[in-house]
């Protein structure tokens, strides 16, 4: 038989369960893809604007829905390096050289910076310097390398160690 008490108790209950539901729903965010790069575009690192320079540069969508713009894969990866960046992250994106051009990259060039693999120590400039040229795969950096030499890098291999170091190696070219 249901007493008073045990009705208070299960209608209590469900209610708890119906709102411990609300808390847990989440907006849906629209598709995190890369874009082409605007004019008007400013890297959201030193906020220098992106168009019309060589070499690589990335894109971050963010799981909040907003897109960030880098001018080079050493300025991405200096805010990923950033312990709050994380978290926030969704999927970074960078261009992959195997596949376009240096002093213009494509912007149908994009690929996954987490599967990217990296050459650090090579003489091409991007936007702001000495940077890490970015490929989809071994063999193209391979190739990379046998022309502008360099070290071949994954992106866990990626720390604040190498990007110090190429800004060593920038000082060191204009003094």
């Amino acid at each position: 038989m249901l007493t008073r008490r045990k009705f208070i108790i299960v209608l209590g209950g469900v209610t708890l369960a119906g709102l411990a539901g609300c808390g847990g729903e989440e907006k849906e965010v629209a598709a995190c893809e890369t874009r082409p790069f605007r004019d008007d575009d400013e890297c959201a690192v030193c906020g220098m604007f992106i168009a019309g320079f060589p070499g690589p540069k990335a894109q971050a969508c963010l799981r909040d829905g907003r897109l960030l713009t880098f001018c080079s894969t050493s300025d991405m990866f200096v805010w990923l390096l950033q312990p709050d960046s994380v978290p926030q992250l969704r999927q970074a994106y960078v261009h992959d050289m195997g596949a376009t051009g240096w002093e213009r990259p494509s912007d149908d060039a994009f690929i996954p910076a987490q599967v990217a693999v990296y050459v650090t120590e090579q003489p091409l400039m991007g936007a702001m310097g000495p940077t890490l040229a970015s490929f989809g795969s071994e063999e193209a950096a391979q190739a990379f390398m046998a022309e502008h030499e360099g070290r071949l890098l994954s992106y866990e291999q990626i720390d604040v160690q190498v990007l110090n170091d190429l800004a060593r190696a920038h000082i060191k070219r204009t003094m």
